[in-house]
């Protein structure tokens, strides 16, 4: 026995998945521009205490953000 499902329901639905992807996005874009600040950060200080491993570490991470933003 499945139930019937109305129009008015599937619009619910359908508007409430949006919103939930909505959500999801802007989460992500914050948290990215947060990691790309504090990664920009941690290349600064790599630089100034001449950390190659740091600075090729933040790099690559700063990097794979960008990338997935383009």
């Amino acid at each position: 026995m499945s139930k019937q499902v109305y129009p008015v329901n599937q619009l619910r639905v359908f508007i409430n998945t949006i919103n939930d992807l909505s959500a999801d996005i802007l989460l992500q874009e914050a948290l990215d521009d947060f990691n790309a600040k504090l990664y920009e950060e941690k290349i600064e200080e790599a630089l100034i205490e001449k950390d190659e491993e740091k600075f090729n570490t933040y790099t690559t991470l700063l990097r794979e953000i960008t990338d997935d933003a383009n």
